[in-house]
């Protein structure tokens, strides 16, 4: 697949928010050293964070897609930094390209949208049963709690883009 990186345009067939060559320099300049792979592999990994992003966020991003036509979120308008400056809408967010660059190195080597089972799911590990007085207890490896991953980074760096960054970062 072509690798088609959104320029700040609104391009229709854009499929990435991020260059290889920016990955490259960013995590040159972070000393990350988990960069690695094939340039097609890098690529792909790109392509996969960026679709992580605008599946994972979409409900939560600020402002408006610059274009019905576009193919991703962003560029997007009617945005503001931290600072309250507004964010050009020919052009992409420091912020969202480093998140994609995280998610990236993070696809190397595993999936970021797993299929996930029910957190109560799992397999039965032990059961007691008592007659007088009835006692009955049961212990799943599934242990009730979710099963989702969430990237703390992803939510830090993009805090500023979202609606409501407080339903994003998680202890």
């Amino acid at each position: 697949m072509v690798h088609v990186v959104e320029t700040g345009a609104g391009l229709s067939d854009a499929n990435a928010y991020l260059s290889l060559a920016d990955a490259v320099l960013y995590f040159a300049d972070h000393a990350n050293a988990a960069w690695t792979g094939t340039d097609p592999a890098k690529e792909l990994a790109l392509r996969q964070a960026t679709q992580y992003l605008d599946a994972y966020y979409h409900p939560f991003w600020k402002g408006d897609k610059k274009l019905s036509t576009q193919a991703l979120d962003w560029p997007r308008a009617g945005v503001c930094d931290e600072n309250h400056y507004p964010i050009a809408s020919d052009s992409l967010p420091t912020k969202l390209k480093e998140a994609c660059a995280e998610m990236a190195v993070r696809a190397l080597t595993e999936s970021l949208l797993p299929d996930v089972a029910p957190a109560s799911s799992g397999a039965l590990i032990s059961k007691s049963v008592e007659v007088g007085p009835i006692s009955v207890s049961k212990t799943w490896s599934g242990s009730g709690q979710s099963t989702t991953k969430y990237y703390r980074i992803a939510d830090l760096l993009l805090a500023d883009l979202v609606l409501d960054s407080n339903a994003l970062i998680r202890a």
